[in-house]
Order: structure tokens, then sequence, then C-alpha cells
């Protein structure tokens, strides 16, 4: 499967190095001194978990052309910044499948005016991380002999097709785990729900996953800002709350919740693929934010929580 990863980020960088090292047909498309970058050196990437770096000689282009041809696009670029390349990808017939990676809380009909329904699926990165002085730091796992993180993707009708096997096959034979979803829409606001008040906490604290572990008041407000986004999406018809391990903020008494997500804070994987994450983009946290607050009030559900982390997020 021909691949091209569209945008050289900290996550487009990790997934192209990781299936060119298992031997894929892969490319990456980059701009600028990013592309300069990447073109003389490779894509060099540091496991955070492991404390190994590594490099890869991946095929680097500074322009996807109409004439173009690849099997499968995987977008990996913040929400905020698709406009542009929604219209390069509608004037690419040769880009047979594209897998959008990333955030969204409204859903796909944007998406869904430029490309036809019968290209296009969604998912979400496994992995989190940033990039430094041309280097990607990354973390896809707790420990360094800890399970991987798996990649969720999904159709937007729900079904499992063959293009959705065979890409999970894709990274699968890359060593990366692939869960498959049959609501996508639902999965990806869940971790929105998550995702917003937690970068909340983090803005209090300058994004210091430490100091927001110490910092009981927070943690006490993210969790109950989790249970009230939840709230929000099961008065909207959401009810299958997923991923299956956010349901701890859901199930358990809110005194585990809190010890769960303390835990969660002090890990090396939380300071490199929350709190850097949510440093590098607030553009995109405030963004999410908004667009949540916007579902939430076509409900008459209550969001104390929500509303006093979001003005950090502000």
């Amino acid at each position: 499967m021909k691949t091209l990863f569209f945008g050289a980020g900290p996550l487009g960088s990790v997934y192209a190095y990781l299936l060119h090292k298992a031997g894929k047909d892969v490319t990456i498309l980059a701009r600028g001194a990013r592309y300069d970058w990447l073109k003389e050196n490779g894509v060099v990437v540091f496991d955070e978990i492991t404390g190994q770096k590594d490099s890869s000689r991946v095929n680097v282009v500074d322009a996807l052309k109409p004439g173009d041809e690849y099997d499968l696009a995987v977008v990996l670029i913040r929400r905020n910044k698709l406009a542009p390349v929604f219209n390069i990808l509608a004037a690419s017939p040769g880009v047979r499948n594209i897998l959008f990676m990333g955030n969204n809380t409204l859903g796909f009909d944007d998406y869904l005016t430029y490309l036809p329904v019968e290209k296009v699926l969604f998912g979400f990165p496994a992995a989190g991380g940033g990039i430094r002085d041309q280097v990607v730091h990354y973390a896809d796992r707790e420990k360094p002999r800890g399970k991987q993180r798996a990649v969720t993707i999904g159709e937007v009708d729900g079904k499992r097709k063959q293009r959705t096997l065979s890409i999970k096959s894709l990274f699968e034979s890359s060593g990366i785990p692939v869960d498959v979803t049959t609501d996508i829409d639902g999965w990806l606001k869940y971790h929105v729900a998550l995702v917003s008040p937690l970068a909340g906490a983090l803005y209090k604290h300058d994004c210091n996953n430490q100091a927001v572990a110490k910092d009981k008041e927070a943690i006490r407000a993210l969790v109950k800002a989790a249970k009230e986004d939840g709230r929000v999406l099961r008065a909207l018809g959401y009810t299958r709350r997923q991923p299956f391990d956010f349901n701890l903020f859901y199930w358990l008494p809110e005194f585990m919740s809190r010890a769960a997500v303390k835990g969660m804070l002090q890990s090396k994987f939380a300071e490199i693929a929350f709190a850097m994450h949510a440093k590098s983009a607030q553009d995109e946290i405030k963004d999410l934010a908004d667009e949540f607050q916007q579902l939430a009030k076509k409900t008459s559900i209550r969001t104390p929580n929500i509303d006093m982390l979001r003005s950090f997020i502000d």
C-alpha cells in the first residue's frame, strides 16, 4: 500500500518513520525548513520512554500534485489547520483513500463538503509528543516494556470494509496495534470530553503535569468536568462511552477516578503526550473547547467545572 503522510509534525513523522522501518512504501509531505531538514537528515525520532534515538530516510516531498497516486493518505494536521488541505486533496484524484487522524468535536460535514464519503475515514493516533530542534520526541506507551497504545480508526457508516482491514494490517504489520470502532464520531467526541478539561488543568499550571498531579482541586474539577461532558454527550444520544478505559470517569466513585487521574498525570507519557502537545497546540485546544461548548448549549446540562477549567484555556 503506497502511503503518504500529509503533515510532518510529530505524529506524522513518527508513523512515517515506523512504517518505513518496517519496509513499507512511505512518503511524507513537509514544507519550508522542515522539508529542507528532512531531505538532508531523514526523520529523526527520540523515544522518551525507552530513551532510544533513531532515524530513517523516509522519502519526502513538499507538495501533493494532482497527478500523484497513493493508495492511502494519512492526514495528521490539526483540525483548525485543515481548510487548505481539503482543496489540495479534492484536486488529487490519484489519492484513493484518506484517513484523517486527530481531534474532532463536531463531526464530518465539513470534510464531506469537499471529499466523497467513499474516500474518507477517520481515526486517532496512539502516540503523542512534540518536535525540538527538528527531532521528534514521542511516547506511545507508559513504560519501556509496557503495552503499546493502539491507533483507533473507523468508517463514517461504522462498517468494517476491506480498506479498513487493509489499513489495520498496514499499521499492525509495522508493529502498531489498531482498534477498529463502529462509532468513530462518538469515539472522537468522548475523547474531546476528557482532553478539553485535562488541557484546562494543564494550562492552570503552565503545562506542568506533575504540578497538576499535586493540585487536588484541579484534579477534582477535571474529574467532575469529564463527568459533565459525558452527561452532555449522553443527552445528545451518544450513549456508548468510549474508548473503553475512559469509562473509569463514569463508572468509578469520584475518589477512585481522582486517584487514577493523579497516577496518569505523574507518568512520562503524560509529560510527552499530554503536556507537550497542550503547550504547542493551545489554539487547537481552544477551538475544541469552543466546539464542545456548542454541543453543551444544545442540552440543559449544567457544566460549572467545564466552564471553570475552560477559563484557563481562554
